[in-house]
């Protein structure tokens, strides 16, 4: 019994990798320049001021944590809103509406025109795509080990697989050429 495995399904596993291989890459990429402009974010010149619109605590987290809400004003215009985990110290001191100082840097992620900030005096680690990035490389490893398997089976499938002896198979057109003779003199 050869070991068989349909050959779209080790395709189509086979081009499930590939698109979660250029996936993550493209997140990777994107999450270490992240982390390279968020290092020198904290900079005179990156100095602004954001509106706290909502303060909260992170439920089922321990130690507590706290979270601020607060939108800044971008160079066009618009209104960003930012999401930051903060610590106590700070949570104490902040009321709704209160102006607070930030550090802000506009910048393009995945082609996407956006600003990354930080609360001056926090240093709780900002939200990149850290999260996202884990997914993809976990769905990397997935998709790489199944890849494996089924082509492993695939090649044990080729390897395992009987070719019928040359004699049987002139015993076998001799007797397809002989039915077929028949079937045209009837």
């Amino acid at each position: 019994m050869t070991p068989r495995i349909s050959v779209w399904i080790s395709n189509s596993v086979l081009i499930s990798f590939l698109v979660v291989s250029i996936l993550y890459s493209i997140i990777h990429v994107e999450n270490k320049s992240l982390r390279n402009e968020s290092s020198s974010l904290i900079d005179e010149k990156n100095r602004s001021f954001a509106r706290v619109q909502e303060l909260s605590r992170v439920k089922n987290e321990f130690p507590i944590a706290y979270q601020c809400h607060y939108n800044f004003g971008l160079s066009d215009g618009s209104l960003f809103e930012s999401t930051e985990k903060i610590p106590y110290s700070i949570y104490k001191r902040l009321r709704l509406g209160d102006s607070i100082e930030i550090y802000k840097k506009e910048l393009k992620i995945l082609g996407k025109q956006t600003a990354i900030s930080r609360i001056m005096g926090n240093d709780e680690p900002l939200p990149l795509l850290e999260n996202l990035e884990k997914y993809f490389k976990y769905s990397f490893y997935y998709f790489l080990a199944l890849t494996t398997v089924l082509f492993s089976i695939r090649v044990l499938g080729w390897l395992f697989r009987t070719y019928p002896s040359q004699k049987k198979l002139n015993e076998t057109d001799v007797i397809v050429a002989n039915n077929s003779l028949d079937s045209h003199q009837k």
